[in-house]
Parts: C-alpha cells; structure tokens; sequence
C-alpha cells in the first residue's frame, strides 16, 4: 500500500494513513465553496459568531477569497447556525481541520471554474487538485448482458412485469 484514497468526509482516515506510512489522498466530491467553506470554519465562526444570523441573512463572505457574493444564508445549516454540535456538523468541523495535513485534495471540478477560489484553496491546501466533473467526461460503464433479462423484459408489455 502506498496511498489511502478515501471521501474527505472520512476525515479520520488522515490519522490511518500516517500509522501506515503512507499519503492521504482525499477526494471531496462536492464544489470547491463548500471545500472552501469547511477549510475556512473556524474563521467563518469567529467573523460571524455561532449564535446564529438573524438579521444578517444578505451579509457577504466577502472575507474569504472566492466566497464575496456568498451570503450568510447561503452556508449550509451547521456551519454557524442549527444544531452546531451534531455529529454531522462536528466531523465536517474536524475535516476542515485536518484537510490542509492531505498529501494532496481533489475535487469533482474544473480548475477554471472560479480562479480566485481555485488559487485560495491552492494556497490552503499541499496539493488540490480538480479532476472533473465526473459526469460529463466519463462514460457510464458498460455491463455486458450475460442473462438476457433485458431482452426478455423489452419483449413484455410496459408495467407488465412486477
């Protein structure tokens, strides 16, 4: 073994892959604001506060590179308001922490989509990498048809077949 791959969600697979020597490699399968989002939580709550944002809903995360017309309401529930001490919200908390100890990140996007987010998380990160959308440049796999089940269930009658 010489890298662990693993979701960036899986925060704690840091701490396997360094008892086996080895790279942590994770893949954050979402966009790069809310890579961004969670890298930048701890200064997010103290710029915000954690009490919650009434009255402040259309303010701007215009302190973090690529996030200015982010607003307040846009964070997703966890972040600064809800329930800040599900287990949810506290492992999204901790990968934000310990994603810049990543031998490299990569992301489900394209480079040239934001370059000012895209050169923040360059700086925050050892390596980041985007290596998608998945979606749009790789093909479905195909599955031989070794049963015949799909010949015989196009030979029957729409909702026919239970």
């Amino acid at each position: 073994v010489s890298c662990l791959v693993a979701d960036a969600f899986i925060w704690f697979a840091a701490d396997m892959a360094a008892e086996m020597g080895v790279a942590w490699l994770p893949f954050w399968t979402a966009g790069p604001n809310s890579l961004s989002t969670h890298v930048y939580i701890d200064e997010i709550r103290e710029k915000i506060g954690v009490s919650g944002i009434q009255g402040r809903e259309d303010e701007l995360l215009n302190f973090i590179p690529g996030m200015s017309k982010v607003r307040f309401r846009d964070l997703q529930e966890g972040i600064v308001f809800g329930n800040l001490n599900s287990l949810f919200s506290r492992m999204l908390h901790r990968m934000g922490q310990v994603l810049p100890k990543a031998t490299a990140v990569f992301i489900n996007s394209f480079e040239e989509l934001d370059d000012s987010l895209t050169n923040d998380l360059k700086s925050k990160l050892k390596t980041y990498l985007n290596i998608g959308p998945f979606n749009l440049i790789t093909p479905p796999p195909v599955v031989p048809n070794t049963t015949g089940c799909l010949q015989w269930l196009k030979e029957r009658k729409p909702t026919s077949v239970v």
